[in-house]
């Protein structure tokens, strides 16, 4: 049987030790045949120089210019392509190759237990390919993702997706300089940024290869030069030429199973057999980690290292790493913009650098100038990725930009539609900008999406250039608006938990309205404050909601008699509870009054309950205003509605010392408002109860009720956990626990502090009581001064906080003279919520 092998016009014979040119012998040495015979049997793989010279002449020591000399006869009479130069490496025959008969091995074809078989097992480098760049450093914060990409190493084909800059191509080479040794053929690396043509991507891939690359129809002739090989190919920055890319590499995974490709892309390929990988930004800690638990997280490891090599004398400590946690947090995790930003700390400092985002596309600029230009600055990064995308993908993803926090579908379809985009061009468009990682999605059932803050600067530049910014802004403001109208009317008929899940994503997209509406056209604040107190209140952001209020009171009072000036006094006046009654009245009075002109009965019994739940009212009127509730309120009203009534009744009941009665309403408000799911007045009832528990001497059930509110609140920002704090702390004092009652208030002023001071005033007089229990009676008598002058802000004083004081005042007049807790509580009465848990939190006097 004869064995040869057919290439081009050529066939060798190997028994014969001939090669034949269109059926003539060629006129070539014994060992240039030799020399043939090795490569062949090789073919597209990379043969060392060592082995060549070690096949071709056995047990001689000869030259390495032996070896040049064979191939360049050989090439001479097969063409330059045939035989591919593997620089300081090797040599690869590189033609398509048929061979008639694999059953008849010639002498230079090794057997399994041959030595050159040993040979290949004991040193595999040698005769692997691995054309890789070296890798230019640690891959920080990657393990986990590393780790994840190689469970899914089984596919013939992965793409690396994710935006510009955040460290596809590094994750891409680790992985490949990981992977290429479990491949007989070895790694190459394909760099396609610097290709604009899609005719070219064949060839390309084949240079980089050593590959040769038929001119008429390179893709056919890549694809017959790969089969035989078995290689990882690793495609980078395919985004711009992706059909090319996709049509390549379908017809190699089809017809070369022995090549695994990976590709780096901002979009996927979308293929039938691709594995998406999508690569997200660096993990950032949250604010207040400590240092050795921050530099487990991929952004600070990086931006720590990153800023050493810039600067050796930088040193992350616990004094710099929270400044150093924000401002990863405002680059979003992205890579090459951490990179940039501590290549800037010798210049500027970590502050300056800091302080210098609002202009991150001056300030994020290499100093290397051997990079390639769109990595060079955080701005090329991002015009690369955006000159890639259609005009209408251009549009959609500028109008985007005016979106705070996230946002829906709908949200997105409203803002960003126009005449010639309806709602399912721009659902497309969203889909074809999320496929190109320039819009993160979070997978969840209902896809929330967002800008990272960088592209979101950088949208916003292309919204300025495009002339749109002030009309993009202001749908966005009525869009926002419009939203929140809905929240309102649902925010009665709705259980907490779905109403959360519905609206409150949107709080930062109200806030950007609001700031908007207020610079620019504050009379449309008045409504949308009014329809957003809701939101805020459930989140646990009073506080906030009555500065924004505040700031347009002054629109209100020139407003004539409406339904949203009735709204902004009702909501105002909600908002006030618990900070001061006097206001809480006042604002529900002047609700009811407009609630009554424009005959709107929901608005009015809600205000009614405003006033009476108050405090301030003398007990018989309230109870006058309760009957005037009943008289408005109708059956087929939302639970959520008639349970207001409830809470007047149980606040009414407690100002008038019916404590009993005020119980049986408050456990029945607690069984309907968990029955509806309002988690808001269930808060609220077990507060209640918790304070009648201390009234009727019970502590114990005070405690429990309060434990119970804290459980509830490790799972929603419920303000009511501040009540919980403040009145366990009260029950730990009459039980005579005074440390526990100590520790209950440490975490009372850190969740006060957080919510911007919330019910601090309220509860005061337990800081003064600590104080004088701990026998620090100076700095009890300034606490004394300060809850003396919160409670006259408030309006009233609860009994059980009445008493707090009045035990405080007490213990501090046995052991100080008037005159002196007179003077101390002046000074008390000018100090800020900060000193306070200063003084009273010490051990010593201050």
């Amino acid at each position: 049987m004869s064995h040869c092998y057919r290439f081009d016009h050529f066939e060798l014979r190997a028994l014969e030790r001939v090669l034949y040119i269109g059926g003539q012998p060629a006129n070539l040495g014994a060992r240039a045949i030799d020399l043939l015979l090795v490569l062949v049997e090789r073919s597209g793989r990379m043969v060392s120089k060592s082995d060549l010279l070690d096949l071709v002449w056995p047990g001689l020591v000869v030259e390495e210019n032996n070896l040049q000399v064979q191939i360049s006869a050989l090439r001479k009479v097969l063409g330059q392509q045939a035989i591919s130069t593997i620089p300081g490496r090797g040599y690869r025959f590189a033609l398509p190759m048929v061979r008639d008969d694999d059953s008849l091995p010639s002498r230079f074809t090794p057997m399994a237990s041959s030595a050159t078989d040993a040979l290949t097992q004991s040193r595999p480098a040698e005769n692997v390919l691995s054309v890789l760049p070296s890798v230019a450093g640690r891959l920080w914060g990657r393990d986990p993702d590393l780790a994840a990409l190689h469970r899914e190493a089984h596919h013939p084909l992965i793409t690396i997706a994710g935006p510009g800059g955040i460290g596809k191509t590094a994750f891409a080479l680790a992985a490949a300089h990981a992977w290429c040794r479990e491949h007989r053929d070895g790694a190459a690396w394909v760099e396609l940024a610097g290709i604009t043509d899609p005719a070219l991507v064949p060839t390309v891939v084949a240079q980089a290869v050593g590959l040769p690359s038929d001119g008429a129809d390179p893709l056919s002739s890549l694809v017959a030069a790969l089969r035989p090989l078995q290689l990882l190919l690793v495609i980078d920055n395919a985004e711009h030429l992706i059909d090319a890319v996709a049509r390549m590499v379908q017809a190699i995974t089809a017809a070369a199973p022995g090549v695994r490709l990976v590709v780096t892309s901002q979009l996927a390929l979308k293929l039938d057999n691709e594995r998406l990988f999508r690569l997200n930004a660096l993990s950032v800690p949250e604010p207040g980690t400590a240092l050795d638990q921050a530099m487990a997280h991929g952004a600070i490891a990086l931006f720590a290292d990153q800023a050493q090599a810039a600067d050796r004398r930088f040193a992350l400590t616990e004094a710099n790493v929270e400044e150093v946690i924000a401002l990863c947090h405002r680059l979003d995790g992205m890579a090459l913009a951490i990179k940039l930003a501590a290549a800037r700390l010798p210049l500027l400092g970590l502050q300056g650098v800091a302080a210098r985002l609002d202009e991150r596309f001056k300030l994020l600029r290499s100093q290397n100038s051997l990079a390639p230009p769109r990595r060079q600055t955080l701005m090329g990064t991002l015009d690369w990725s955006h000159d890639l995308l259609s005009p209408d993908e251009q549009t959609v993803f500028r109008r985007l930009c005016v979106f705070a926090g996230g946002f829906n579908l709908q949200l997105a379809s409203a803002v960003a539609m126009d005449d010639s985009l309806d709602e399912w061009a721009v659902i497309e468009l969203l889909g074809a900008l999320v496929d190109r990682s320039l819009v993160a999605a979070d997978g969840a059932d209902v896809p929330r999406y967002r800008l990272l803050e960088s592209m979101r600067e950088f949208a916003s530049l292309k919204l300025d250039t495009s002339g749109e910014h002030w009309l993009m802004k202001r749908r966005h403001v009525t869009t926002v608006a419009a939203l929140m109208e809905q929240a309102y009317a649902a925010y009665w008929r709705t259980p907490d938990a779905a109403w959360l899940g519905t609206y409150g994503p949107e709080i930062d997209n109200v806030r950007a309205a609001l700031d908007w509406v207020m610079a620019h056209e504050p009379s449309l604040a008045v409504d949308m404050v009014g329809a957003s107190s809701p939101l805020f209140l459930l989140l646990g952001l009073a506080p906030e909601c009555r500065r924004r209020c505040l700031a347009v009171e002054s629109q209100v009072l020139a407003m004539p008699t409406c339904a949203p000036v009735a709204r902004y006094w009702l909501e105002r006046s909600r908002l006030n509870w618990g900070v001061s009654n006097t206001l809480m009245h006042d604002f529900a009075r002047r609700a009811a009054e407009q609630s009554r002109a424009l005959q709107d009965e929901v608005g009015r019994y809600l205000a009614l309950r405003c006033m009476a739940g108050s405090g301030v009212l003398p007990p018989a009127q309230a109870k006058n205003l309760l009957e005037e509730m009943i008289g408005l309120e109708k059956p087929t009203w939302p639970p959520r509605l008639r349970l207001q009534r409830q809470l007047a009744t149980v606040s009414v009941l407690r100002s008038g010392q019916q404590l009993e009665q005020a119980q049986r309403v408050c456990e029945t408000l607690l069984s309907h408002s968990q029955a509806n799911g309002l988690d808001a007045v269930v808060s609220a009832a077990l507060a209640d109860l918790a304070a009648l528990s201390l009234a009727v001497g019970d502590p114990d059930a005070a405690v429990q009720h309060c434990s119970d509110i804290i459980a509830r609140g490790r799972h929603r920002r419920d303000n009511f956990i501040l009540h919980a704090m403040a009145i366990k702390a009260t029950a730990l004092f009459m039980q005579g626990d005074d440390e526990q009652a100590r520790g209950a208030l440490v975490d009372f002023a850190a969740a006060s502090r957080s919510r911007d001071w919330e019910w601090f005033g309220l509860y005061s007089g337990l800081f003064a009581l600590l104080a004088a229990i701990e026998g620090r009676h100076e700095t009890a008598a300034r606490l004394l001064g300060y809850a003396d002058h919160a409670h006259q802000q408030l309006g009233s004083r609860d009994a059980q906080v009445g008493q707090a004081w009045e035990r405080a005042s007490s213990l501090v007049n046995a052991v100080l003279p008037l005159a002196t807790t007179s003077r101390l509580a002046c000074e008390g009465a000018q100090m800020a919520p900060d000193a306070v848990c200063h003084w009273a939190l010490a051990r010593v006097d201050v």
